[in-house]
Formats: C-alpha cells, sequence, structure tokens
C-alpha cells in the first residue's frame, strides 16, 4: 500500500501543477466563433502567430505577463483585454488582418481601428503602448 501512495501523491502533484499552469495567463485565445464577442465594445492587443515561430516562442512568456499585468490593473482591467490567435489554425481571421508575418502585434480598439504595434518586445514597452492607447 505504501508503494502506491508515493506514486498517488506524484500523479496528483502533477495534476495540480498542471492544472495552475494552465489557468496563469489572463490572455485569451480568439478564434474565428469568438473573436467578435471577445473583442466588442473592449481595447483588444492582440498577438498574431504560429506555434513554430521562434520569434512567437520568445514572445510568449511576455505576452502572458502582459495579460496578467493587465488583468491585475485596476484602470485597464474593465477596458483592455490581451488576445492571442493561432495562425495555423486560424487562417481566415488572420488573414482577413493581413498577418504576413509573426509575430503581428495589433491593437484593436473598441471603436474597431487597427493600430499595429510598431514597438519592442519587451513588458514594459508592450504595457506602455496599452495604457498610453487606453488613455487616449
Amino acid at each position: 500500500e505504501t508503494m502506491l501512495a508515493l506514486p498517488r501523491t506524484a500523479l496528483t502533484l502533477l495534476v495540480l501543477l498542471c492544472a495552475i499552469s494552465s489557468s496563469s495567463s489572463a490572455s485569451t485565445s480568439l478564434t474565428v466563433h469568438t473573436f467578435e464577442e471577445e473583442t466588442k465594445g473592449t481595447n483588444t492587443f492582440i498577438k498574431f502567430f504560429a506555434p513554430w515561430c521562434g520569434h512567437c516562442q520568445r514572445l510568449a512568456p511576455t505576452w502572458d505577463k502582459l495579460a496578467d499585468e493587465v488583468a491585475a490593473d485596476a484602470q485597464l482591467a474593465g477596458s483592455a483585454k490581451i488576445a492571442k490567435v493561432d495562425c495555423t489554425i486560424e487562417h481566415d481571421l488572420c488573414n482577413s488582418y493581413s498577418v504576413r508575418g509573426y509575430p503581428t502585434l495589433i491593437l484593436l480598439t473598441k471603436a474597431g481601428e487597427k493600430v499595429p504595434y510598431p514597438g519592442g518586445r519587451e513588458l514594459d514597452a508592450l504595457l506602455a503602448f496599452v495604457k498610453e492607447r487606453v488613455a487616449a
């Protein structure tokens, strides 16, 4: 019985860690079916990406931190959202936003304006862009 307790405990711990890691980011995954509803009436900063893209892989942890920072910021939480679109799955959605390279970062304003992000990929620069555009 003691032999079974250790693997069962390890399995429980593994399941718990997976649950925590999968829910740690406030970044919203968008699909063609959810895009309109999720972006309506809010400023949504969207990362259009491909999972195989090295630049996208390097940006992923920063993008997740950005989502967490925006969600935790009292001034931004209700008026800005951080999202992502997997272009290997959502071809039509990415084409409709003229995505030609990865990652492509676009702020979709609540007024429907598409604002391409021209800055650096550091957390501070991304957060400053969101704050500046949401305050405008």
